[in-house]
């Protein structure tokens, strides 16, 4: 197979061709830009000014991005690719929020960027700055970066009054990932599901030291963090609460987007002075989180997620109100190395049919033939569609968890699926983010929620819990002469970036669980 190539094509877009070698060029290319199309093999990626600032505040420099673009390129770095990547790089940093005591300062190189936010400069030790209000500083924020001028945070400094520490073996690249966070200050760390996203939260915790709250999408995953705490650090179980009716005394306060948006909690969350505020799978963040999140700009904020993708476009303004993105690495790289489980990413391709209940027919004999071809293994069923999700388990025998199960319902299945006293979970929307279950081998997608590439790569990070001699199978379902066909390529493109490919099965070469009620 020949080697893969970067190419510069005339829009300005860096074509990464397919062949040997196109992993590692592509992982050059992401601190410079977004894949942002996958044609017969190659990748196509914009530079993109969020990749860029965030290759910035880990301390790149515009010239190593374009150095390497150069060693990769089959070509020199084109002068408009050059200039487009120095002239965005430089302007991180121009505009720097600055806490000093009860003061919070926007400093500047140039006292025009000031003005032109609507502020009044003036000098401050060598530098402009102007005296902002701290409630204000989000929508600032906010407003800078859409005029092109993201706001730099000041770097973490480690607490001296830290109470607690980590007891925790961190693997090197979480290691890495937490030295990034303390160098470049608040913002993200992307690492796939399985790969300890909540361990580094808990260590960056314990190093920063002071008052913690941790936000959640779920009280399930809420229950996992305060697990974490107490088992990976010397914290001890009295210095964490979770879902508290107000805020205490408590090192570290656990609560759910949902309770810190809409509770009578919510005045309190926001105005206290916490040190820190991790949010989890950030990527995930309602509109309304969006508000809260403009209101904690005085405390330094940290973001874990698998992947920063929203269909909304909304990823803007996470890197305006929590950071920019400080640790990124490939899931392949983590999958070669041996730290998340290999995967094998497989879509199925049912026999097109002119009506619906044809459709859904034919739809669960390639179920019923998936789940036998895996029998005895964890399998996770996971669809969008409540009402086909719950006519399969009610034809094919497995319970399923949707919206309307009570907590007690979710952790007695959770707690079963387990222990492997039942070996087929059905899971809606409710178990795309954060549900930890590390013994599950098999994901069968059935239906998604159109071309959500967010929700893709959450549900093959169900399966990537590494085990000894585990190689997960990640199905999606996907209807011919169907409008899934397009949804199906839009939802590969985030996981197609991180290296997997897509294996093509055809439904009818399934085997036949003996008599098969449902088959075409």
């Amino acid at each position: 197979m020949p080697r893969s190539q970067l190419l510069f094509r005339r829009d300005g877009r860096l074509h990464v061709t397919a062949g040997d070698g196109r992993e590692l060029i592509a992982d050059l290319v992401r601190q410079c830009a977004e894949l942002t199309a996958v044609v017969a093999g190659d990748y196509v990626f914009t530079v993109s000014e969020t990749a860029l600032w965030g290759a910035a505040a880990r301390g790149v420099t515009s010239a190593q991005v374009i150095a390497d673009l150069d060693a990769i390129s089959a070509v020199p770095v084109s002068s408009d690719v050059a200039t487009r990547i120095a002239t965005v790089m430089a302007r991180w940093g121009r505009l720097r929020l600055l806490l000093e005591d009860d003061v919070t300062l926007l400093a500047a190189d140039d006292p025009a960027l000031l003005r032109e936010l609507d502020l009044k400069p003036r000098r401050h030790n060598d530098q402009w700055a102007a005296t902002v209000d701290r409630n204000t500083v989000g929508q600032l924020k906010l407003k800078a970066m859409t005029l092109g001028w993201p706001i730099a945070d000041p770097p973490f400094v480690a607490g001296g009054d830290s109470t607690y520490r980590a007891t925790v073996q961190l693997r090197p690249y979480q290691q890495r990932a937490i030295e990034a966070v303390m160098r470049g200050g608040s913002g993200l760390v992307l690492l796939p599901c399985g790969a300890g996203k909540t361990v580094v939260g808990v260590a960056v915790a314990a190093r920063v030291g002071g008052r913690v709250l941790v936000l959640t999408p779920s009280r399930t995953v809420s229950e996992q963090w305060h697990m974490a705490f107490d088992r990976l650090t010397t914290v001890g179980d009295g210095n964490v609460r979770v879902h508290p009716r107000a805020v205490g005394n408590e090192t570290v306060t656990i609560a759910t987007y949902h309770a810190a948006t809409t509770g009578r909690i919510r005045g309190e969350l926001v105005h206290y002075p916490w040190d820190l505020v991790i949010y989890d799978e950030v990527q995930s963040l309602p509109a309304d989180v969006f508000r809260l999140a403009a209101g904690f700009q005085s405390a330094r904020r940290l973001g874990l997620t698998a992947t920063l993708v929203r269909e909304d476009g909304r990823e803007r303004e996470i890197t305006a109100l929590v950071g920019s993105a400080l640790f990124d690495v490939s899931w392949s790289e983590l999958e070669r190395q041996g730290w998340i489980a290999p995967a094998r990413c497989v879509e199925v391709r049912i026999p097109y049919a002119s009506t619906p209940v044809e459709r859904e027919r034919y739809r669960l004999a390639t179920l019923q033939r998936l789940l036998h071809r895996h029998r005895g293994e964890a399998t996770i069923v996971a669809g969008t569609r409540v009402t086909q999700l719950r006519r399969a388990g009610e034809m094919l025998r497995f319970p399923i968890l949707d919206g309307s199960s009570t907590a007690q319902e979710r952790a007695d299945l959770y707690a079963r699926f387990r222990n492997d006293e039942i070996p087929v979970l059905g899971l809606s929307r409710i178990g795309s983010v954060g549900v930890d279950l590390p013994n599950a081998t098999v994901l069968i997608q059935v239906s998604g929620t159109f071309g959500s590439r967010q929700e893709e790569a959450q549900r093959l990070g169900r399966l990537l819990r590494p085990a000894q001699g585990k190689t997960a199978s990640f199905y999606q379902l996907v209807s011919v002469g169907t409008a899934e066909e397009d949804y199906a390529q839009r939802r590969q493109r985030f996981l197609v970036g991180q290296g997997y490919q897509y294996e093509l099965l055809k439904a009818g070469d399934l085997p036949r669980p003996g008599v098969d009620d449902f088959a075409p």
